[in-house]
């Protein structure tokens, strides 16, 4: 069983207790919207990319604050990781170079190309849907950013 992500506990700086608290409501504010309901893939995708959605959504909905608004975007993430999984089989069964039977000339397997855009494909994905720390990060901090009146006075008061 995976242990829960922890969204920005783990920062290892110094932080007041009103940013600590910014910080938490930001992270609730992540769950506010329309929960995701719609669970079952397409059934135009591949095995694969299904195989990949029955993986991920049980865990993101149980840890991410995954909506409604996210479901291209999962669609997306698993076609990539179907892409990438199919060009890996092609790679492997051709080869990193494949010889042209009329000229005699190797080249880049195509599935290279293939894999790579299915990477950049695949990481765009996970960015936009909060996959990574760094994305969840910065929401949260951008929230809690977006949420903060500053008061110019209130450090003067508060030392004093």
């Amino acid at each position: 069983m995976s242990k829960p992500i922890k969204l920005l506990e783990e920062v290892s700086m110094n932080i007041s207790n009103e940013e600590k608290m910014q910080r938490e409501d930001a992270k609730k504010e992540l769950f506010s919207y329309r929960e995701l309901v719609t669970i079952t893939p397409p059934d135009w995708m591949p095995a694969s990319a299904i195989s990949e959605w029955d993986r991920l959504v049980p865990i993101m909905k149980k840890e991410f604050p995954l909506s409604e608004t996210d479901y291209g975007l999962l669609i997306s993430y698993c076609l990539a990781f179907s892409r990438i999984k199919t060009a890996e089989g092609e790679i492997r069964k051709f080869g990193t170079f494949v010889t042209n039977e009329n000229t005699g000339v190797k080249r880049a397997n195509p599935a290279i190309s293939v894999q790579s855009q299915a990477m950049r494909d695949m990481k765009s994905s996970a960015g936009a849907l909060g996959m990574t720390l760094e994305a969840r990060s910065r929401l949260a901090l951008n929230k809690a950013k977006e949420n903060t009146a500053v008061d110019p006075f209130e450090s003067l008061v508060s030392n004093g």
